[in-house]
């Protein structure tokens, strides 16, 4: 496969084209590299990535975030030359990123107004932060300067300029962002400047001998801002400036275009890089949503780019590069583009984990061993409670047998890869289906269980992963009304009629609501089809792609709709609901549903609501019959995911991940 082919970049060789790029998870909460910094990145570097670059790495307290890894001060070195150590030990090279966030940065992290070309307020922290002076901008470019020199004193093979995502050097290339009548703003020639400047410090610090690498927007995606024609220009200038590498990723935070959600497809920007590479003579790599090695071999066969960046995906499997190398594609635990463990938790300022792998970031302190005396273990649920209990209690020598009452596994999990842009949650069932009889689980599927034959089993341990099932209406529902729940149309297995109301508005009935709307809407094949033959106006095609054949309508008793979505991606599904023309009544309370439609209750006034399919999302409840039947009747019994308490598949994995461990 090319992805293993070595490359040159600058003066490091690499043994492959998998680059892990730097990815914040708030693990160093005073700056100073850890134990836990470390061990999560030698567990990577071991798993076969070519190059990491670790970071945001500070280069002066104004423009930095919350909990990132310091590099603004010599009293950092020694920490550092730790970590890279360690990446080097393990078979990476690597790299340091240079990052300051000008008017990204939030005052209550530095007590201090934060800096930027133009006082223009932040779309992502509501801030207005302060133009810099020339002062100001004389001392960054020193800062950056003095952080490369501490990173190469550290030992790390590279730095890497940041340069995207909508920090201080975009906002200087910006002319939404860069208002500033100096020669640091106006035309393009001045708005590059400082961009250039950075490039230019940093290489003489480093001197020629030593590589330096930077991460650009391909492509802003904000309104009036740059394209990837501007980006292309962007490359060369840096090239001649002594960039050795350009590492191409999408928009800005503040982009209304999805970034590394399910909704972009996988390698989705990698025709960013594409003319960037057209542009440049050095190696370019292309980002986002490349989960899997067959598509990033696409990439590099097609000559998009040089190398890859795999971010989450090696969150969720540091062996994956090595699992390819091997041709073990089946065993990779792909990364599913949930955001729920990583950026949901960096932005709400809590440390990142990873919803299909409970071992990302305890690595330090989380070790599994063998079983020292060996037992049986029934499992009675086959969703990602129970698989991962299955196992990796198999993994550890236990003996394993896992009952499943329908005809395959998944539980709620095949539910959640139904709607659009959730496709990748499938690829979490596809794992445990091989992993499973590889651990030596012995699975038994169409087998509901009985208390009396799971007692007959005499199993030293027993687990309920029974799930969870919907929760009954607290209204009156005629049984002559069409009511279904709403995984049923999520499966396909009711196609509703031409009214649909969703009663219920958190992700479920989001997400139901969504894929309703989408029935009857253009497939991409068929606008590929249209667009190549001009077939339709731009405008016809868009609403092709945006109207179905559904009117639906979206209800929720509270204020407000998605409030159990993830802060990283709950603006996404609602710009699909409003995209698609989705009716939403929020604060409304459900009377009762007849069989007319649904009789609704707002600020006093009652309307009925006609439908022709009525759709439940109203929430979840445990289902353990079991445990009382079984209680004191096997000799040890666990109770764990939704069996428990209803949640996230990230609690549901994580449970069993930690019973497996300590069974």
């Amino acid at each position: 496969m090319k992805l293993f082919e070595p490359i040159r970049i600058g003066q490091i060789d690499l043994k492959n084209r998998i680059a892990m790029p730097a990815i914040h998870h708030s693990y160093t909460p005073d700056g100073f590299v850890n134990e836990r910094l470390i061990k999560y990145y030698e567990t990577r570097a071991r798993g076969g990535a070519g190059l990491i670059t670790v970071g945001g790495c500070t280069i002066d307290t104004l423009g930095q975030g919350p909990m990132m890894i310091g590099l603004h001060a010599d009293s950092y070195i020694e920490g550092l030359k730790a970590l890279a150590r360690a990446i080097k030990d393990n078979g990476a090279a690597a790299a340091a990123q240079l990052y300051h966030s000008g008017r990204y940065t939030h005052s209550m992290m530095t007590g201090k107004q934060p800096l930027a070309p133009s006082a223009i307020a932040s779309r992502l922290t509501r801030e207005t932060p302060k133009e810099m002076t020339l002062e100001d901008i004389e001392t960054v470019l020193e800062n950056y300067a003095q952080a490369a020199r501490r990173a190469r004193e550290a030992g790390f093979d590279a730095v890497e300029i940041l340069a995207s995502a909508g920090y201080l050097i975009c906002q200087f290339l910006s002319p939404v962002t860069n208002q500033r009548s100096d020669h640091y703003g106006g035309d393009w020639e001045n708005r590059k400047r400082f961009g250039l400047e950075v490039v230019k410090r940093v290489r003489q610090a480093v001197g020629d001998d030593y590589t330096v690498n930077i991460r650009i927007s391909g492509h802003d995606y904000v309104p009036d801002s740059n394209t990837n024609r501007e980006a292309v220009f962007f490359a060369r200038e840096v090239e001649s400036a002594g960039v050795d590498c350009i590492n191409v990723t999408g928009g800005w935070h503040e982009s209304r275009v999805p970034q590394i959600t399910g909704e972009l497809p996988r390698g989705g920007f990698a025709y960013l890089a594409r003319d960037i590479k057209k542009g440049v003579n050095i190696p370019v790599m292309a980002s986002n949503r490349i989960n899997d090695p067959l598509v990033a071999e696409e990439i590099l066969k097609q000559g998009l780019a040089d190398l890859v960046n795999m971010g989450r995906p090696l969150i969720a499997d540091p062996d994956l590069p090595n699992k390819a190398a091997e041709g073990r594609f089946d065993s990779i635990r792909r990364c599913i583009a949930c955001n729920q463990g990583c950026f949901d938790m960096v932005f709400t300022l809590q440390d990142v984990h990873c919803t299909v792998n409970p071992l990302a970031g305890r690595e330090f302190e989380t070790v599994i061993e063998a079983a020292e005396n060996p037992r049986r273990v029934l499992i009675i649920g086959g969703g990602p409670a129970g698989m991962e209990t299955a196992r990796l209690a198999a993994a550890r020598g236990h003996r394993v047998s896992l009952w499943e009452k329908g005809s395959r596994l998944g539980g709620h999990l095949s539910y959640a890869a139904m709607p659009p842009g959730k496709g990748d949650f499938i690829t979490l069932l596809d794992y445990y289906e091989s992993e499973l009889p590889k651990s030596g689980v012995e699975i038994i599927l169409n087998r509901e269980a009985a208390a009396d034959e799971i007692i007959a089993e005499k199993a030293d341990v027993v687990v309920l992963a029974t799930g969870a099932r919907g929760a009954k209406p607290p209204f009156p529902v005629d049984e002559s009304a069409q009511v279904v729940s709403a995984l049923q149309i999520l499966d396909g297995s009711v196609v509703p009629g031409d009214r649909v109301v969703i009663i219920g508005g958190g992700s479920v009935g989001c997400e139901t609501a969504v894929t309703a709307a989408e029935m009857g809407t253009i497939s991409a094949e068929n606008l590929k089809f249209l667009m190549e033959n001009d077939a339709e106006s731009p405008e016809r095609l868009k609403e092709l792609l945006s109207r179905g054949t559904k009117e639906v309508t979206l209800i929720e008793l509270e204020k407000g709709i998605g409030r159990d979505i993830g802060i990283s991606t709950r603006w996404v599904t609602v710009k699909c609901i409003r995209r698609l023309g989705i009716r939403v009544l929020d604060q409304c309370a459900v009377k009762e549903v007849n069989k007319t439609g649904v009789l609704l209750e707002k600020e006093g006034t009652e309307t009925l609501l006609p439908a022709d399919t009525v759709a439940l999302a109203i929430g979840a409840v445990a289902h353990n019959p079991l445990a009382e039947e079984l209680e004191g009747k096997v000799a040890e019994l666990h109770v764990i995911g939704d069996a428990r308490e209803p949640r996230k598949i990230t609690e549901a994995v994580r449970e069993g991940f930690n019973l497996g461990r300590e069974i």
